[in-house]
């Protein structure tokens, strides 16, 4: 990233933001289009709106804030859970072992479970503290187009998070099957909701069917 530091924060949280199609910025960063030209002016700034944009667009938190020559790194670097932090803003976080499907289900186990450095300002955003956040990726279609195939899911999996709230996004396996979709109980029925709806219908889980909820899916580039 260049050194633009003789620009104001404001001005350079306008540059990242053009990165963002204007129909998607109210949700990226939580606040409305009013608050979002207050921000360009350089008017107190959320850590956490900063975070959701740098998320978003890979641009380092620290060159918005500073406009210091930098690299443009990436927003996850694999480490290890003893590992002393290289960022101070970074926490290690545990990815899941395996994926879950936005599709037709697939459990797919790995090895070992890796750790890679995540934001905490995103975390405390969404409200997940890092002994509960888990990461995984997404595979298939039928969550589009909130999520989509390959996107990196961040998972609240506190034992509160795997009560079913209405609507909401979990992580969910049936037998040896595991799933990204939205869940509503009708009466005694569980109900998996898929935002692609023509390609994917409603689908009642079946009684007989043992279902064990990982935890709700908090982020998956934007927070959900």
């Amino acid at each position: 990233m260049p050194d633009w530091s003789d620009l104001t924060i404001g001005d350079r949280f306008a540059i990242a933001l053009r990165l963002v199609p204007t129909d998607h910025r109210e949700q990226l960063l939580g606040k409305s289009a009013a608050h979002a030209r207050r921000y360009e002016q350089g008017t107190d700034i959320p850590l956490t709106v900063v975070a959701a944009l740098a998320a978003e667009t890979e641009i380092p938190m620290e060159w918005i804030s500073s406009g210091q020559a930098m690299d443009r790194r990436p927003l996850l670097m694999q480490t290890s859970p003893n590992e002393q932090r290289v960022d101070a803003e970074d926490v290690p976080v545990q990815k899941l072992a395996f994926k879950a499907s936005a599709g037709p289900g697939a459990l797919m186990l790995d090895e070992a479970a890796e750790h890679v450095r995540f934001p905490q300002a995103i975390l405390q955003h969404v409200g997940v503290t890092p002994q509960n956040a888990r990461l995984m990726e997404a595979f298939g279609e039928s969550m589009r187009p909130t999520i989509s195939d390959g996107d990196l899911l961040l998972v609240d999996v506190s034992p509160a998070a795997a009560q079913i709230v209405e609507g909401k996004i979990y992580v969910f396996s049936l037998g040896d099957e595991a799933f990204v979709k939205r869940l509503r109980r009708i009466g005694d029925q569980v109900v998996m909701i898929s935002d692609n709806r023509e390609m994917f219908p409603d689908e009642s889980v079946p009684r007989e069917q043992l279902m064990r909820v990982y935890g709700r899916v908090k982020w998956a580039g934007r927070s959900l």
